[in-house]
C-alpha cells in the first residue's frame, strides 16, 4: 500500500526521458474509490500540466507518462485537513492521508488523526472509504468503532510466528 506522501515531489518524465517537473497535487475520484491522476509543477507558464492514471507508462521511484490531459477529480488538498465526524456529531479526527492500492491505483482507506497528543498515545486511525460520505464541509464516518487498526513488524524471525496444533 502507498500513502499521498510517496508519491509528492516525485519526479516526472515524458517518454523520451525529458524531466518535465515534479509531481505537485493528487487528483482523486472519491465516490469510485479510484485515483484520477496527478498534477505536475512545471517551469514556466504551461498550461498543460496533468497526468492522466491511464496514461501513466511507469510509477516507481519516478513517473513515466506518454502525455498530458484535462485535469479531473477532486484534488487531495480540499479534503486534507477535513474533520472526520461520527454519526453522532463528534470529531473523529482530521484527514492526514490516503491508503492507495498501488495494483489498481484504487483507494482503500483515508488515514486520520485526532490531535497531537492522541497521535502519540493511540497512534493514528484508518477509515475505509465504504464507510464514509463526503459531504462539503466534513466527512461523515458511520462506520463501526470495533475494529482496531494497529501497526504491525514489518520482519518476522523464526521465533516470532508459531502455529497452534
Amino acid at each position: 500500500m502507498q500513502r499521498i506522501k510517496d508519491f509528492e515531489y516525485m519526479n516526472a518524465y515524458n517518454i523520451q526521458g525529458k524531466k518535465l517537473g515534479s509531481i505537485k497535487e493528487i487528483y482523486i475520484d472519491f465516490f469510485n474509490g479510484k485515483l484520477k491522476g496527478f498534477e505536475v509543477n512545471r517551469r514556466g507558464l504551461k498550461k498543460e500540466n496533468f497526468i492522466d492514471i491511464q496514461d501513466i507508462i511507469t510509477l516507481n521511484k519516478s513517473l513515466i507518462f506518454d502525455k498530458f490531459s484535462k485535469a479531473q477529480g477532486l484534488p487531495f488538498c480540499k479534503i486534507k485537513s477535513m474533520d472526520v465526524v461520527d454519526k453522532c456529531g463528534e470529531i473523529v479526527g482530521v484527514v492526514e492521508d490516503i491508503v492507495i492500492d498501488p495494483s489498481d491505483y484504487t483507494i482503500k482507506g483515508l488515514i486520520i488523526s485526532s490531535g497531537f497528543i492522541n497521535k502519540l498515545i493511540k497512534g493514528k486511525n484508518i477509515v475505509l472509504l465504504s464507510q464514509i460520505i463526503l459531504g462539503e464541509k466534513f466527512i461523515l464516518y458511520y462506520g463501526s468503532y470495533n475494529v482496531l487498526l494497529k501497526s504491525m513488524p514489518h520482519s518476522f524471525t523464526k521465533g516470532d510466528c508459531y502455529e497452534e496444533t
